[in-house]
């Protein structure tokens, strides 16, 4: 069991030693999902195991901890849990994966070595909704000003060319 996260690994080894990773990730170090998130700071846990299944290499296990993503209703923080529970089958054919057990997720591979980090930061993407906002009204977090206004009532004269006929049928003026 490796206490520290390798930056590269080759899965393939790690699953013929069915090696356990066991570990914490800053989330500085996930520049893809410091898009969606408020701040940088903090980390994930994460407790993968590698092992072989047929020729297949697998990795199982779990990504767990708290970030903090941007509401996209008040650009606000917005406290979020993550509990990302990891089945993935690294495959190099669409037959392979095809072949996979009902519920691994198929990555395809064609290099030995990959990002280890990179696998765990698309696995969080993957967890994130689609569109993350706080679950109340979003105005309470927002300044007292709200979000949008009712639109002014503009008062328009209009401009008819039978105005001046009424003006005379009134009149009586010829």
């Amino acid at each position: 069991m490796l206490d520290q996260l390798p930056e590269i690994i080759d899965p393939v080894v790690f699953a013929e030693r069915h090696s356990h990773v066991v570990g914490r990730i800053g989330l500085q170090r996930m520049v893809r999902l410091s898009d969606f998130l408020f701040d940088k700071d903090g980390e994930l846990n994460v407790n993968l195991q590698f092992y072989k299944e047929g020729k297949v290499p697998i990795i199982e296990g779990r990504i767990e901890g708290h970030i903090t993503l941007t509401c996209q209703s008040c650009l606000k923080a917005l406290p979020w849990t993550v509990d990302k529970t990891v089945k993935i089958g690294m495959v190099q054919t669409i037959e392979q994966a095809d072949r996979l057990e009902e519920g691994f997720e198929p990555m395809v591979v064609s290099d030995q070595k990959m990002s280890l980090s990179a696998i765990i930061e698309d696995e969080v993407i993957i967890a994130l909704p689609d569109y993350p906002r706080h679950e109340s009204s979003c105005m309470e977090y927002s300044s007292t000003k709200p979000l949008f206004e009712e639109p002014e009532e503009i008062k328009q004269e209009s401009n008819n060319p039978f105005s001046v006929l009424a003006k005379l049928k009134i009149t009586g003026d010829q």
